[in-house]
């Protein structure tokens, strides 16, 4: 096993683990899979004992312990049953940063070969199509259909301050075309000078790097910032939190780059958008990669107190302990029933608050929730937080 996608903080992060088990009380995947394997103690000293038997001193006197393939493979079905929510981070006391170290392993196991292999059509999607469905890339832009009385250009100048990145799951699903339907709309009103890429729009790389293959995101990368760069815009806006994500990690970039939380809570505090009053019950889910990865919290809540007449109420679990919907990390296309299964959970606590609407400032959660309420014959409304704000504009 070669260990080269481990970096030395994350080899002593797998030593420093002390088994104590604070990481199985909030791990939603353990908390319906109760195997010792698939819970961040199990993975990381399952990793611990491969290492040991390469590289510990019995395996320097002895020689190094083959690898059993039986073995690689139920750790590989361990580790790729995970969300990547990060939540076992937030508890560890001797703070390992599981997430990153889950992807790191990730990639271990794709050297190997040892990974889902409907990931590598994924991969093969991405690398060709530039998408995570395989569609024509060109069809990115089909949600636009759905719009009356769409401008000349479509949204697609030759040059403007501002790019909206709309992102596969908002481009290929129809399930969640309303989200950049209505961020498109609040721009137009609002008077930003913003432009899609459209076809050239291609995917940010995420579902490679959360597959394990991380290593090829690069011309996707240098693709996209040339793409903006071209429109000669001076900002990113991203309705994707992955995306935004990645975007922040990964591209290293001076463009300036904001969720759409952050870019429609400045037009509120400006006083480009105003709201008439309805009443209505609202709560809200933390998305894992806008609240715990990104540290975003403070403005999708902003956004819905500064609505008149919306009565905002937590959830139980809500910012760093919001628990996952189930929609991430690919765990649905890596084992779909337990996605349903971490999804159904979540509906639980949010019918608990008694709200009319849940509302989330990612598409993955809402069509996640939406479609697992659907299928426990569940009445409950959901929205992405943009179409609230449309809806109630002024």
């Amino acid at each position: 096993m070669d260990l080269a996608k481990l970096t030395p903080k994350q080899l002593l992060e797998i030593d420093a683990c002390t088994r104590c088990g604070e990481c199985l009380r909030t791990c939603p995947v353990f908390s319906q899979k109760t195997e010792e394997g698939i819970n961040p103690r199990g993975k990381i000293q399952a990793m611990k004992k491969f290492i040991r038997g390469q590289y510990g001193l019995w395996a320097r006197i002895f020689g190094k312990k083959s690898l059993s393939q039986s073995e690689l493979e139920k750790f590989s079905e361990m580790v790729y049953r995970c969300t990547l929510c990060g939540e076992c981070s937030m508890q560890c006391p001797v703070s390992i940063d599981s997430r990153s170290l889950w992807i790191a392993i990730k990639e271990t196991l794709v050297d190997l070969g040892h990974y889902p292999k409907n990931l590598g059509m994924m991969k093969k999607n991405v690398l060709s199509k530039y998408n995570i469905s395989g569609d024509h890339n060109n069809l990115r832009t089909s949600w636009l259909e759905g719009l009356e009385n769409l401008p000349a250009h479509r949204y697609q100048k030759e040059h403007a301050t501002v790019v909206y990145f709309v992102g596969c799951v908002s481009g290929y699903f129809p399930m969640a075309y309303k989200v950049p339907q209505s961020v498109v709309r609040i721009l137009e009103r609002s008077g930003i000078d913003f432009t899609l890429l459209g076809g050239e729009e291609w995917c940010c790389g995420f579902p490679l790097i959360g597959a394990g293959f991380k290593k090829d995101i690069e011309d996707l990368i240098r693709h996209n910032v040339e793409g903006v760069k071209q429109k000669g815009a001076e900002s990113v806006i991203f309705s994707c939190p992955s995306c935004y994500h990645t975007w922040h990690e990964e591209y290293h970039t001076d463009l300036n780059l904001f969720h759409s939380t952050q870019f429609i809570l400045d037009l509120i505090q400006k006083r480009k958008i105003r709201f008439r009053e309805e009443k209505v019950r609202v709560t809200y889910h933390d998305p894992c990669d806008l609240g715990r990865q990104s540290g975003i919290f403070e403005a999708p809540r902003e956004i819905l107190r500064s609505m008149p007449g919306v009565e905002f109420v937590e959830l139980a679990s809500h910012e760093k302990e919001s628990k996952c919907c189930g929609g991430g990390g690919l765990l649905e296309m890596v084992d779909p029933e337990l996605s349903i299964s971490l999804a159904r959970e979540k509906i639980k606590e949010i019918q608990a608050t008694g709200a009319e609407i849940v509302v989330s400032a990612c598409q993955q959660c809402t069509r996640t929730i939406q479609s697992t309420a659907r299928r426990m014959k569940v009445h409950l409304k959901t929205a992405y937080i943009t179409e609230l704000v449309l809806k109630h504009m002024e």
